[in-house]
């Protein structure tokens, strides 16, 4: 019997944030689904990184001292940047997700936005 290497802790958060965002995706139509499928794996493994990242920032500060030879300078903490980055693409990924829920988006059925749009009056001409 084949042994399984064992999962690390952020694997296992990974996984179980995955099964949670896919519990709020669950009544997505199946061509949706398929859609969501690696949209939600990077936002899960986006939540968690965050998340560690942030531990990180608040453990050590926002601003950092860094060695310049006999002497030290404060600087952002270098985490900073790679967390702004992903915090934007983690939002990106969540709307994206959240057009598959809501059919917003050009995702939903074809020409349903423009009925949406004539069935309201603001396609008619009014005198």
């Amino acid at each position: 019997m084949a042994q399984t290497a064992p999962i690390s802790m952020k694997e296992a958060s990974i996984r179980k944030e995955q099964l949670r965002i896919k519990k709020l995706y669950k009544d997505l139509p199946e061509d949706r689904k398929k859609l969501a499928e690696k949209l939600i794996e990077r936002a899960a493994f986006m939540a968690v990184s965050l998340a560690e990242m942030e531990q990180t920032i608040n453990e050590e500060g926002n601003v950092v001292k860094m060695p310049q030879g006999d002497y030290e300078i404060d600087r952002a903490h270098p985490l900073l940047t790679v967390y702004n980055a992903m915090i934007k693409n983690y939002t990106a990924v969540i709307k994206q997700l959240d057009a598959l829920l809501t059919g917003a988006g050009g995702i939903g059925k074809p020409g349903a936005e423009l009925l949406g749009w004539l069935g309201s009056g603001s396609g008619q001409n009014k005198r």
